[in-house]
C-alpha cells in the first residue's frame, strides 16, 4: 500500500475508534506521566485495582522519580509486596527511576526506543 493510502486508512481507523470509544480512560490512578509509567510497570500480572491501592502509598512517599530512585530497595519491596513478583518489580522500579533521573532529567522520554530501554518497560508498557 502506498504511504498516502496507509495514512488515509489509519485516519479512518482512528476516527472510528474515537467514535465508538469516546470516553476511554486509563484505569490506573496517576498525576504525572512518570507515575503512570511506574503504575504500568506494577500492573504486570496484577489487577488495576490492586495497583491503585499500592500506588496510593508509593506515590505519597515518593511522588517523583527522584524520591523513588533514592528510596531503599527493601522499602519499595515492602510497599509493593501485594502486587506479586514484587522483588523483580521493585528492582525495575528503582532502576527505571534512576535512569529517568540520570538520563532524562526525571521525565518520561517520548521516544519509544528510549522508553523500552528503561528497566521493566517493554513494548506493551511503552504503548500505554
Amino acid at each position: 500500500m502506498p504511504l498516502d493510502t496507509d495514512k488515509r486508512f489509519a485516519g479512518r481507523v482512528l476516527r472510528a475508534l474515537k467514535r465508538d470509544y469516546p470516553d476511554v480512560e486509563c484505569a490506573l490512578l496517576h498525576e504525572t506521566p512518570e507515575q503512570l509509567l511506574f503504575a504500568t510497570i506494577l500492573s504486570a500480572q496484577c489487577t488495576d485495582e490492586r495497583v491503585n491501592i499500592v500506588t496510593r502509598d508509593l506515590f505519597a512517599q515518593c511522588p517523583t522519580p527522584f524520591e523513588l530512585a533514592a528510596m531503599p530497595l527493601k522499602k519499595i519491596e515492602k510497599i509493593i509486596q501485594s502486587t506479586g513478583f514484587f522483588r523483580n518489580k521493585a528492582k525495575n522500579l528503582k532502576a527505571c527511576a534512576q535512569a529517568l533521573v540520570d538520563e532524562h532529567d526525571g521525565q518520561v522520554p517520548k521516544d519509544l526506543d528510549q522508553l523500552v530501554a528503561l528497566a521493566g518497560v517493554g513494548r506493551k508498557t511503552a504503548n500505554v
